[in-house]
């Protein structure tokens, strides 16, 4: 099996660098452990299929990627990732409906993972991070507009979390995860 780790822009030198071959070496090591990519892909998988129910249509998929940055003179890794390229908007008469399903889309990855692989935490600081960004830039254009994000996220995990005791929606994100491994660079 092939890993794909994208390093566009970083030099042969700057790859023979001790900081580049830790981060290599620690992204290869944690990727080649006995279940992760599929767990990883399902992770992904969950993203998409739940922000599919939130009206999205269109993602782009990326292979894990290391860069540099000068600033920090230090090489940084991310995992294989899907961006979704086209949340509709809120309707009004829908909002809180819309809302929900955007909320389950960000946490289901983090709670198929751990479903999966109880060990893991789940990967899903950054999701939750986006879903309190989205909420934050909500608030701050609609000055009325009031979340208990805590509240509002824990129940879409527990939501997505129940989805997932069926067996047989577990197997289809399972199934659509072995069919975004190639594109995942997995």
């Amino acid at each position: 099996m092939a890993i794909t780790i994208i390093t566009e822009g970083i030099s042969d030198q700057q790859k023979a660098a001790a900081k580049f071959q830790f981060t290599y070496q620690g992204m290869m090591a944690q990727l080649s452990s006995p279940g992760f990519i599929p767990v990883l892909c399902a992770h992904e998988a969950a993203h998409l299929v739940y922000f599919g129910f939130a009206g999205v249509t269109n993602y782009k998929a990326f292979p894990a990627r290391i860069t540099y940055d000068p600033k920090a003179d230090d090489f940084f890794g991310s995992l294989a990732s899907v961006q979704i390229l086209d949340i509709p908007k809120f309707e009004g008469g829908k909002f809180w409906d819309q809302m929900f399903k955007v909320a389950c889309a960000h946490a289901a990855g983090g709670v198929i993972a751990r479903k999966l692989m109880p060990s893991s935490d789940g990967g899903d600081e950054h999701d939750k991070e986006r879903f309190e960004s989205l909420c934050a830039e909500l608030k701050s254009r609609h000055p009325n507009f009031s979340i208990d994000v805590p509240d509002f996220w824990k129940k879409a995990q527990d939501y997505v979390a129940k989805g997932l005791e069926n067996a047989e929606w577990l197997s289809k994100i399972q199934e659509f995860a072995e069919t975004l491994q190639p594109e995942l660079g997995l």
